[in-house]
């Protein structure tokens, strides 16, 4: 994998575990709580080592053969991570950070009640990161769209708490200098 590829996803990752440790604690999760949500934020695209870099820097959109090796990076992620004796349950939370709650995510199609509320953090946390700041294949989006997306798809695609929590930390200025 290309040196620029390893930095878009490691700042990527580093800018995710930031918003979720951030909206963890909005929700007042215990400190456990939100150290296992930073964790699982630093390492939940670390199954992206797998994919070709050739598909993750294409330009444009991705053929379904493409997108469908794409979505094997949360499940490779939790091969990687579950061995690991971490005193929360880090590979579980990669696993499912696609998952969604209208049971339209992947790799399980889950749905509300059977996804982790870490990975429920993750997941709003991913997505606004990364419509937020610029990828090699495209330019940013900017956070009023990435708010408009999870305000719309609240209690559909996104967990309503956790997107109420991102949204005051948006609207309160709040975030760490990290992610911006």
């Amino acid at each position: 994998m290309p040196l620029q590829q390893k930095l878009e996803i490691s700042i990527h990752q580093s800018r995710v575990s930031a918003l979720s440790r951030r909206i963890a604690q909005e929700l007042n999760l215990t400190k456990d709580q939100v150290e296992s949500v930073r964790i699982a934020g630093t390492l939940h695209d670390i199954g992206k080592l797998a994919i070709p870099s050739a598909i993750l820097s294409k330009a444009g959109e991705l053929k379904k053969e493409e997108f469908e090796l794409i979505k094997i990076h949360s499940t490779v992620g939790e091969d990687i991570l579950k061995d690991i004796d971490f005193p929360w349950p880090i590979a579980t939370t990669v696993r499912q950070h696609h998952e969604r709650l209208d049971g339209s995510g992947y790799p399980d199609g889950l749905k509300a009640k059977h996804i982790l509320l870490e990975a429920k953090i993750i997941s709003v946390a991913d997505v606004v990161e990364s419509m937020t700041h610029s990828r090699s294949y495209r330019q940013a989006l900017g956070v009023e769209v990435a708010l408009d997306e999870i305000k719309k798809n609240k209690n559909v695609l996104y967990d309503a708490d956790v997107v109420e929590s991102c949204l005051k930390i948006f609207t309160d200025n709040t975030l760490d200098k990290c992610f911006l």
